[in-house]
């Protein structure tokens, strides 16, 4: 499943692609993820749009606040009250998101990447030599998501082997869709596609760094996830490099992550900041442009608010597993998945169903948009549906399964995550009574 979620988002990040280079213009630029919506099916589904990717990034940035606030936690080894240690994210945070554009990043994403390689690497040499990290594995691990007995410790204080599964284990519904969810994560980066191909001068150096990225994350995450799960098994705790059980290779795996985590966050304030800014406060509230003198303060006064609201969500929710599950189900999951058939489904009806020889077309010379009045949109959509060729029209007949299939798995991710959480929560308490007994 992990292999047709990273084919599927591939094929997601193509269809962004094509749709983009189909309405793009020197005159009409497209610059975000909400364009594309306006361009094949109006306004409202821009607004869709951009309200969705604003919200995903806003708790992708929670979800990246709740992780590092963990990490400086136990870099402490808990000595600082939680509250306070995602506010020091947030703080080193403000700083990076005044960095305007994506270009200034670049040399901090490669940094980014090596980092989290060495932290990957590290605590691959410590899972082999060192037992898991069984305190922790009731906070999420593999085992508190799908069957909490197996990390149960006995009245000796005793936890269980390690154990791994042939088939799939009970409860399956609710622990495999949790874990599918942590793959969607994976594959979170379409929603960001628009900036970034906005930004770039050559159109095919875009599919090639999609395949290569797409094909590095899947080798690390399929190698790894393995290994981790060979060694650890039920135990196996997200993230991680907090499941190695000695303490001094936690704070390196913490410590390389922490600078890796910084630069992510920044790279989602940056763009979550600027969907906000121009697709809410430009459009509706008539905000200066982010270009001009005026632009730039507003810009610089709304990233506190941006993260302060980050940080509200990670000093309510410190539970990163149920959050994690909670934000792919409800946001990335259709920003990966739902959305791009939905827009080269809109593109490809929008272009077939022009008839120059009966009156539709576009004059040059005045800018007017000519169309047959004798027509329905209705009917012009169906019209373009069934337009093309009959090769076209299989393709637009499968962008409609792909969009209701991931819509479908929207919902059940939804309810297994919401699942996962009674369960978890269940958990906890009577582990919280069996401590106290």
């Amino acid at each position: 499943m992990f292999t047709v979620f990273g084919f599927m988002a591939f094929y997601s990040g193509y269809l962004i692609w094509r749709v983009f280079l189909g309405v793009d213009s020197f005159q009409f630029p497209a610059r975000n993820y909400g364009d594309l919506g306006m361009r094949t099916w109006g306004r409202g589904v821009r607004h869709m749009t951009n309200s969705l990717q604003a919200l995903g990034l806003l708790l992708l940035l929670g979800q990246v606040v709740i992780l590092f606030g963990q990490n400086i936690s136990e870099l402490s080894r808990f000595r600082l009250c939680y509250i306070i240690c995602p506010l020091l994210f947030v703080f080193a945070g403000f700083i990076l998101t005044q960095v305007r554009t994506l270009k200034a990043y670049g040399w901090a994403a490669n940094l980014s990447v090596w980092l989290n390689l060495m932290a990957i690497w590290i605590s691959m040499g410590v899972m082999a030599h060192s037992p898991p990290n069984y305190a922790i594995a009731k906070l999420g691990s593999v085992g508190s998501a799908v069957d909490p007995s197996t990390i149960t410790p006995d009245e000796h204080g005793n936890y269980p082997p390690i154990m791994h599964y042939t088939y799939l284990p009970k409860n399956v519904l609710v622990g495999s869709i949790n874990g599918l969810l942590s793959g969607v994560l994976a594959y979170a980066g379409d929603q960001l596609f628009v900036e970034f191909l906005a930004e770039m001068k050559r159109p095919w150096d875009f599919i090639k760094s999609v395949a290569s990225a797409q094909l590095f994350i899947y080798t690390i995450y399929i190698v790894y996830g393995c290994y981790t799960y060979y060694w650890q098994g039920q135990y196996t705790y997200n993230p991680s490099y907090q499941g190695v059980s000695t303490y001094g290779w936690q704070t390196v795996g913490n410590s390389l992550t922490l600078v890796s985590g910084l630069i992510a966050a920044g790279l989602y304030g940056n763009i979550g900041v600027k969907v906000l800014y121009n697709n809410v406060c430009i459009d509706i509230f008539k905000a200066p442009l982010l270009d001009t003198r005026r632009g730039k303060f507003f810009y610089a006064a709304l990233v506190p608010v941006w993260w302060s609201v980050a940080f509200i969500i990670a000093a309510a929710i410190p539970d990163y597993f149920g959050f994690v599950s909670i934000i792919a189900a409800s946001c990335l999951l259709n920003l990966t998945y739902t959305i791009p058939p939905l827009f080269a489904l809109g593109f490809d009806i929008q272009k077939n169903a022009i008839r120059e020889d009966q009156g539709d077309g576009f004059d040059e010379t005045t800018g007017e948009v000519k169309r047959r009045l004798n027509e329905t949109t209705v009917q012009r959509w169906i019209r373009g549906f069934l337009s093309g060729g009959p090769w076209q029209v299989a393709i637009n007949v499968w962008h409609v399964i792909y969009f209701f299939a991931s819509l479908a798995m929207c919902g059940l991710g939804m309810y297994a995550a919401v699942q996962g959480k009674f369960i978890s929560s269940e958990y906890a308490s009577l582990y919280a009574y069996y401590e106290q007994a």
